[in-house]
């Protein structure tokens, strides 16, 4: 009967046709990667969730004629309400000027809200009804970026 580990045979294993390696790791380095892991999942959960704190509203104005216009965001925003105060009708798209799912035409005196729960939005495009123009008011919630 062998004493010394160098008789001892250990078999092969193998995974899916794959030998794989017999080495352990050792408990205690294993455990610091998982709560590594684990923190750094923290971290950023709670940026995420700071996200959704509004920094500040931002009020904006602009003219909006028949070509597209685009509103990039200095810093993203959580949601935004917008009024046309002007003649024309609007359309609006967020975050992507050929969005599918647009919401049609915001008529004069109307108004178009979107709140995406994080600050993620970052340009607005809107353009007015062909051979008119619109005044828009827009109230924004400037988020953190995440």
């Amino acid at each position: 009967m062998p004493n010394d580990s160098k008789d001892l045979i250990i078999p092969d294993i193998v995974i899916d046709g794959v030998p794989s390696s017999q080495e352990r790791m050792d408990p205690a380095v294993m455990q610091f990667l998982m709560q590594a892991s684990a923190t750094a999942n923290l971290v950023k959960l709670r940026k995420l969730e700071e996200s959704k704190v509004p920094v500040r509203t931002v009020e904006l104005r602009r003219i909006i004629g028949p070509i597209t216009s685009r509103i990039y965001l200095n810093a993203p925003w959580i949601s935004f309400s917008l009024i046309n105060d002007g003649a024309g009708a609007l359309t609006v798209w967020v975050n992507d000027e050929n969005d599918p799912m647009v919401n049609g035409m915001i008529l004069n005196g109307g108004n178009y809200n979107c709140d995406f729960k994080y600050a993620v939005i970052e340009v607005i495009y809107m353009r007015a009804a062909p051979g008119t123009t619109a005044a828009v008011r827009i109230y924004g919630k400037e988020g953190r970026r995440i």
